[in-house]
């Protein structure tokens, strides 16, 4: 055969080709007359979603291709369609293997009537086994239900009026309506919403979550009473019911009768297997993902969204927090006291902290610090992130504090601005009894910048502090007497520099005119106090009795207040010693 030959030939098959996959395309997209097809040519791994508008009752004759996970009467279906209502989130029709069908493939014919409305169309193709990827998916085959995949359809014929519906693109609506108070759905793996509630006058509440549970919880919610953090709901396995799709798919819809108070209601979902991340086949109403709170009548006033920037006055603010800052405020509450801690910083994952907030009592204990597990994203880059806190504090002192890194806070946004970048840092509200309950001052600027700090403040009450030698420098040796005229218990609190094999920057007390050491700052007596490994804190009591006593705090030529070479600690405007009188 001559090179001429062989070409014309290789023209005639790729002609004819042409034809057949022309032929293949024209009869695929031939239809009946008044028929839709709303889903076709689908992979396994999916979920499909289209909207469905009817302007007038009309019939339907819906039309589909399924698939089933295994053969025998009990397999579960693992590809399939179904409308949802999205006004009531009824789902008014889903395709089911015909009764006897023992094949993996199934279709279904069924006649639907449908009112006025809106509806979600969805198909998926998930199925109940995570889909492996990459070399995984390469080694390992198909699964059996998949292999139908190209006959997998939906599709419907009207029936009446062709004009009274329409088939559009549009994203799946959550839960809403007039009678609407919140909702969190539909939640994407990882998340956290939440919601301050207040409630004036007792009420009931509607509220429907879908979430997951294999039992144990991932993704679920409650409503909690603050400050006590009370939970008066919780989404847990034994009330909730199938959700449709994956067996951990679960959903609650109930009435809560609510008291006069203040209450928190939150969701949160893990890593996997949520809104725009289905591992598994999802529920019925994958929108709903989440909390949603309906009031029982929309013109109910009795409970509403809070906000506290709204409804409550700050009563003290380290606010606007830039780079390389360490601020802290203290305030005394002279009775027990409720309050409201808004605090926005910046928190990695692993428990990792640059940006944030803390509060101490009078003897250095920790009462609350910010936690990425207890916050919700704040706009902007994952990072920034608002965690608001509810405590009751007994009479006392407290200290605030905030410390930023030296990135990525106001007036310098690296990675993205928060939604209220002017509330960068932490502020508190008062709940109850009033303002009256505390009194603020403040000890401590900035500690980089020293620029003055956001509050103006009242002196707190003198006789309490006996000495006072923070904020040491490099190559310092301060003292300070001081006389007890009664046996007395003192706190003792000091942060410096030591390790195992020697002493830096630390403090002891020794008794005047004999020189004994009465106390002093050793390795085994302190723990660490953030940033260097060197940085240690010494917290203590110790009762002395009567007589006259001198402190000391010596440091060496590095690492100290003004200039830490390491990193420093949490508090470094505390590099020293202080010693206050407990005793009245």
């Amino acid at each position: 055969m001559s090179r001429t030959t062989l070409i014309r030939w290789q023209l005639v098959v790729l002609v004819l080709l042409a034809l057949l996959v022309g032929l293949r395309a024209c009869q695929r997209r031939a239809h009946p007359a008044g028929e839709v097809v709303v889903f076709a040519d689908m992979a396994p791994g999916a979920l499909y979603h289209r909207v469905l508008v009817v302007a007038r009752p009309v019939r339907l004759v819906l039309e589909g291709v399924g698939a089933r996970s295994g053969e025998g009467q009990e397999a579960a279906p693992a590809a399939y369609g179904w409308l949802l209502r999205t006004a009531d989130r009824h789902v008014v029709w889903q395709m089911q293997p015909p009764p006897g069908t023992e094949s993996l493939r199934f279709r279904v014919r069924d006649t639907l009537r449908l009112a006025p409305g809106r509806y979600e169309v969805f198909f998926t193709t998930q199925g109940d086994v995570p889909r492996r990827t990459g070399f995984w998916a390469w080694l390992s085959p198909e699964a059996p239900w998949a292999r139908s995949r190209r006959d997998w359809t939906l599709r419907f014929r009207v029936l009446d009026d062709v004009a009274a519906l329409r088939l559009e693109d549009d994203r799946p609506l959550p839960p809403g309506g007039p009678a609407l108070l919140w909702t969190a759905a539909p939640m994407p793996s990882a998340m956290a919403r939440m919601a301050l509630l207040e409630v004036q006058a007792p009420t009931r509440v509607r509220l429907y979550a879908v979430g997951e549970f294999d039992p144990e919880p991932a993704d679920y919610g409650w409503i909690e009473l603050l400050p006590e953090g009370r939970r008066v709901w919780e989404m847990t396995y034994a009330q909730t019911r199938p959700a449709g799709g994956w067996r951990g798919n679960r959903q609650v819809l109930d009435t809560l009768t609510l008291a006069p108070g203040l209450y928190r209601a939150w969701f949160q979902t893990d890593d996997a297997h949520a809104f725009g991340n289905w591992r598994f086949n999802p529920p019925l109403d994958p929108a709903a993902w989440g909390l949603t709170l309906w009031r029982m009548h929309p013109e109910d006033t009795s409970v509403a969204l809070f906000d506290p920037w709204e409804q409550l006055q700050p009563v003290l603010q380290l606010t606007a927090v830039g780079n390389d800052e360490n601020r802290r405020a203290d305030f005394v509450a002279a009775d027990s006291v409720s309050v409201l801690l808004y605090a926005l910083g910046e928190l990695g994952t692993r428990n990792r902290r640059y940006d944030y907030a803390w509060l101490t009592d009078s003897t250095g204990v920790v009462v609350w610090e910010m936690r990425r597990a207890r916050s919700v994203p704040a706009g902007g880059h994952p990072n920034n992130r608002l965690e608001i806190a509810a405590l009751v504090l007994g009479p006392g002192r407290y200290t605030l504090h905030y410390r930023t890194d030296d990135s990525h806070a106001y007036g310098d946004w690296r990675n993205g601005q928060p939604e209220h970048p002017e509330r960068w840092g932490v502020t508190l509200f008062v709940l109850a009894p009033g303002l009256e309950a505390l009194q603020v001052a403040t000890e401590a600027a900035p500690s980089a910048s020293e620029s003055p700090p956001t509050t103006t403040v009242a002196p707190l009450p003198a006789g309490r502090v006996l000495v006072d030698l923070t904020r040491v420098g490099n190559n310092e040796h301060r003292v300070q007497a001081f006389t007890l005229d009664r046996p007395t218990r003192l706190r003792i609190r000091a942060v410096g520099e030591l390790s195992i094999s020697g002493r830096y920057d630390y403090g002891w007390i020794e008794r005047t005119g004999t020189g004994e050491v009465v106390w002093e700052m050793t390795w085994e007596h302190t723990r660490p106090a953030g940033g260097d490994a060197r940085n240690r804190l010494a917290d203590t009591t110790l009762t002395l009795p009567p007589g006259s006593y001198t402190a000391h705090f010596r440091t060496d030529f590095s690492h100290a207040y003004g200039q830490f070479e390491y990193p420093a600690p949490d508090e470094p405007e505390a590099w020293g010693l202080r010693i206050e009188r407990l005793d009245q």
